[in-house]
């Protein structure tokens, strides 16, 4: 390790060595930070892909694209949506957690140098915010604190508990596992949003993020994924939090009944049959429905397609609609299957569906939810530019 590597772990780590940064260290830190590749790791990252004889040639055209736009010192949002509806190489991890942190608004896409001052900034806010609720919350006295430690306790490792990587000790403190930093993310996001506080379903939305951001190894990376995962983890559960509002039930289920109910007006209009069986049976959708929405649909399906899904998922300006026109889809693949089911089968059906899901079926899945949102939609979405974007990717149109 060298000097300015020093200088960076021992401002990481200052906190836990029981010290105050003063102006000078934070000066110190911005001063090396800034002088470390960011977007410029992303793109040394691209031309080794290139460079590679692996990844198909569609998706080497794309990421050819992205590059260059890179080199121009910004993202593009047309070409990030063909880069994800092509697929995104798994053999380079940061691309993909650059592409969910602009798609989020997290990172900006016209000015990529603003990138570092951006995560720079969020890191020391992050530690102002530990700071202010506490690190670790290992001396709880207050009872709603206690309680709130209580449930991300039981719900922790229960989550993704078949992969190691939760089990195994963090990139940055040898002394904690993934897990332990998985529950400070959540401990300081709900005491930072009274409103929400933490709700079960979370630590699946979280998790994820989390996972994806580890998977890059640059050195200058590794000190903010849990800083970058935090206010990642922050804007999308600004967008999604109405169904996790339990201190606000009353709004929580209002808004959730609305998802079920933008469901079932989908299916009356392009499975109406499915419907009057589900009636006939007295079988709710507002069980299993509910169950996919909140957590973006995390607990069905295995964490590659979850990963898969949710690039698709970020590029939606309204997640949660996106969200409906999937479940419908899901349930009109699955109609003919379902119209022989009983209501006790039909509910263990929705919780072991995703298990078959896998990224070949996903894409089909996805193709069929456009299309499905175009019938729904019917002339108006065939004229907006979402439509045409569609057919674009998926037919060369």
């Amino acid at each position: 390790m060298d000097i300015q590597d020093s200088s960076l772990f021992s401002f990481i780590n200052i906190d836990k060595n029981g010290k105050e940064e003063t102006k000078t260290d934070k000066q110190e830190f911005i001063k090396i930070y800034e002088k470390n590749p960011l977007f410029e790791h992303l793109i040394l990252h691209l031309k080794s892909y290139l460079n590679k004889n692996t990844g198909s040639p569609k998706e080497k055209e794309k990421v050819e694209f992205l590059s260059d736009f890179l080199k121009q010192n910004k993202f593009d949002n047309k070409i990030l949506k063909k880069i994800i509806y092509c697929g995104i190489p798994n053999q380079i991890p940061c691309l993909r957690a650059m592409i969910w942190k602009s798609l989020v608004g997290y990172l900006p896409v016209n000015d990529l140098s603003q990138w570092k001052k951006i995560t720079c900034d969020h890191f020391q806010k992050y530690r102002a915010l530990q700071k202010e609720f506490k690190e670790f919350p290992d001396n709880i006295t207050d009872e709603e604190d206690d309680k709130i430690i209580v449930q991300i306790n039981k719900d922790l490792h229960r989550t993704r508990g078949d992969l190691e990587f939760f089990k195994n000790s963090s990139k940055m403190n040898k002394k904690e596992t993934n897990y332990d930093v998985l529950r400070r993310i959540l401990y300081l996001y709900s005491k930072k949003h009274p409103e929400v506080s933490y709700v079960q379903g979370m630590n699946e939305i979280c998790a994820i993020i989390y996972y994806i951001y580890s998977l890059d190894e640059s050195p200058y990376i590794k000190p903010f994924i849990e800083s970058d995962a935090y206010y990642t983890f922050e804007l999308l559960m600004d967008e999604v939090k109405c169904v996790f509002m339990m201190n606000n039930t009353t709004y929580s289920q209002l808004f959730i009944s609305q998802q079920i109910k933008q469901v079932n007006e989908i299916l009356k209009k392009v499975g109406p049959d499915l419907i009057e069986y589900f009636d006939k049976k007295n079988i709710k959708l507002d069980t299993f429905i509910m169950r996919w929405i909140i957590v973006l649909f995390a607990r069905e399906f295995s964490l590659e397609t979850s990963v898969c899904f949710w690039d698709r998922l970020f590029t939606q300006k309204n997640k949660m609609k996106f969200l409906c026109f999937i479940s419908a889809t899901i349930l009109m693949i699955n109609k003919e299957k379902l119209m022989t089911m009983e209501m006790e089968d039909i509910f263990f059906w929705a919780q072991e569906f995703g298990a078959v899901v896998n990224d070949a079926n996903l894409d089909s899945i996805i193709i069929r939810a456009f299309k499905l949102k175009a019938k729904y939609n019917n002339k108006d979405f065939k004229k907006s530019s979402k439509f045409k974007f569609f057919n674009f990717i998926f037919n060369g149109k």
